[in-house]
């Protein structure tokens, strides 16, 4: 139980982290702490709406909805990609929070991307692309609005 305790400690001392930078580079306001779950591979796949065998690695979930963070179980605080991911999903709570609107749901995928690749440049990833398994054509369609805007 000490270690679970511990670990929640953590978590939200980096949650708490992760605002305060963002909130430094975007000059947004800071909310309160989105919640967090964790839950198994089958789970995130069906919330993310994609069957589980498909061969897709969900790092991370944001609810826009409920305003929580799903986190796969085995989520390693640790694991700098996996953080990066947690700063990525942080970067929707407060684009939710500041009641941000943009045109289509990917297109919140900009700003998370950008701050998350900005992120683990601070941390001294000298190539943050090849970290979390993405280019600049990658973030482009991830964040395109399908209608083309």
């Amino acid at each position: 139980m000490r270690i679970l305790l511990q670990e929640a400690v953590s978590l939200e001392n980096l949650i708490a982290i992760y605002i305060a930078w963002i909130v430094a580079k975007t000059g947004l306001s800071a909310p309160d702490h989105p919640r967090i779950h964790f839950v198994t591979a089958a789970d995130m796949a069906m919330r993310h709406g994609s069957p589980e065998d498909r061969g897709l690695e969900l790092q991370a979930l944001y609810n826009r909805d409920e305003g929580a963070i799903y986190l796969p179980q085995g989520w390693r605080p640790d694991d700098l990609r996996q953080k990066s991911t947690l700063l990525h999903e942080v970067v929707h709570h407060v684009q939710r929070a500041n009641n941000i609107v943009l045109p289509c749901i990917a297109a919140y995928e900009r700003q998370a991307y950008e701050l998350q690749i900005e992120w683990l440049r601070e941390e001294g990833v000298a190539d943050p692309y090849a970290l979390i398994k993405t280019n600049e054509l990658g973030i482009y369609i991830a964040s395109a609005c399908r209608d083309g805007s």
